[in-house]
């Protein structure tokens, strides 16, 4: 089967698990199928050239000054994916995360006739997917005044030759979601006829399993992760405040992840308010050596996202090292990990609550030793083999069944 691979990052070149994902997905594909990436042009002259990666398309930050590149980005975005389809003539199109590349790409795709699988792994993509692009999502004129302008703008670049999309032109396609939570959640543009859905759990490789566990004194509450309002920073800053006052537990939090500097401040100033200033850690972006020297102290991992979790992945990873979790009861998090089973979960954004389930969690060894065992074996049923096996699998059959359908 020839797959063509469209996503706006592709490792090295990466940022989150979105992009781990997908190259997950890719490396398993290929040991069986031929498959070519397009994907963005965000510096590219860093990553080792590939002859099957294609880093052509133009990258489109959130910047609003990026606005004005939207027209030409969406030609040229255009221009090279009908040049790659035609030169791949894919059997399935795998399309990922595309926030920050025009969707002019998948959308061609979608209405070239290819089997298309649109991988949805996060809440704020799914729900704005063709929708929410400041090309696609303006083909339909709508609004007033500069909104209204740029509608008209749109349509009359739209009418180039190489576009000529239309965005509510229903097409089937194929869907694989990341959690039954975000299924139910998102409502579909009408460009997306769904013929075949199904919920395909993401991976988590076994790079903790087996890692030598020696817990600190006093305990160390490690978070992992990009360290932001959503993820629940402020929250777990908080409940270590909490933790102190109400349950007398002294510990230190670690948060290990992308801190942006009005955050850190943030978190220092308050953390300082709270009388804990002295046991918050902000140490930063870790690699993999230095995650697993934080699983092997830590008492318990915190996961106090206040948004929404599509799936939840650090619970799992860290469940593969054993560390007893504590987290927010959000989005696909219950489906990974069930509460009083596998961990400790707590109602979203509530510090006292999180403060509570931590006190529990440390007051508790055995219970919470016992709890991380059971965590263990549920992480070990989403391996890497269980996830690439099965978007394989899901290809295969949009390819079969979209097949017919075009």
């Amino acid at each position: 089967m020839r797959v063509l691979v469209i996503t706006d990052l592709y490792p090295p070149i990466a940022y989150g698990g979105y992009e781990r994902s997908c190259a997950t997905v890719v490396e398993g594909l290929r040991d069986r199928h031929t498959v070519v990436v397009l994907t963005s042009d965000l510096r590219r002259a860093e990553a080792p050239e590939a002859p099957w990666i294609r880093r052509e398309l133009p990258w489109l930050g959130p910047a609003r000054r990026d606005a004005v590149r939207v027209p030409g980005a969406a030609l040229k975005g255009a221009a090279v994916t009908r040049r790659v389809l035609a030169e791949v003539h894919p059997d399935a199109v795998y399309v990922c995360n595309c926030v920050c590349i025009s969707q002019v790409a998948p959308l061609i795709a979608l209405q070239s006739g290819v089997p298309v699988v649109h991988r949805l792994s996060e809440l704020w993509f799914a729900s704005s997917l063709y929708r929410g692009d400041r090309f696609v999502g303006h083909l339909v004129p709508q609004g007033h005044g500069l909104r209204r302008g740029w509608s008209t703008l749109v349509g009359a670049v739209n009418r180039h030759a190489s576009l000529g999309l239309d965005p509510t032109w229903p097409v089937p396609a194929a869907v694989s979601w990341c959690s039954d939570d975000l299924r139910a959640r998102v409502t579909l543009p009408p460009a997306i006829h769904p013929v075949l859905e199904h919920t395909i759990y993401p991976g988590v490789a076994p790079t903790f399993v087996g890692l030598p566990r020696q817990p600190s004194a006093p305990p160390t509450i490690a978070y992992v992760g990009r360290v932001t309002a959503a993820k629940g920073a402020e929250v777990a800053v908080r409940a270590l405040g909490r933790l102190q006052a109400d349950h007398a537990i002294e510990a230190r939090l670690v948060l290990a992840g992308h801190c942006e500097g009005d955050m850190a401040v943030r978190l220092r100033r308050l953390a300082r308010k709270l009388g804990v200033g002295a046991a918050v850690e902000l140490a930063g972006a870790v690699d993999s050596q230095g995650l697993g020297r934080l699983f092997a102290r830590a008492t318990a991992a915190v996961v106090p996202t206040v948004t929404h979790e599509a799936f939840g992945r650090v619970c799992l990873e860290a469940a593969l090292a054993r560390v007893p979790v504590v987290a927010a009861r959000i989005g696909g998090i219950p489906e990974a990990l069930r509460d009083g089973d596998h961990a400790v979960l707590f109602t979203p954004g509530d510090a006292g609550a999180c403060a509570a389930a931590l006190a529990a969690t440390l007051r508790n060894p055995d219970a919470a030793v016992a709890r991380a065992e059971r965590a263990f074996r549920q992480a070990e049923r989403f391996s890497v083999e269980r996830f690439v096996s099965g978007e394989e699998a899901f290809l295969e059959q949009a390819a079969t069944v979209l097949g017919k359908a075009a």
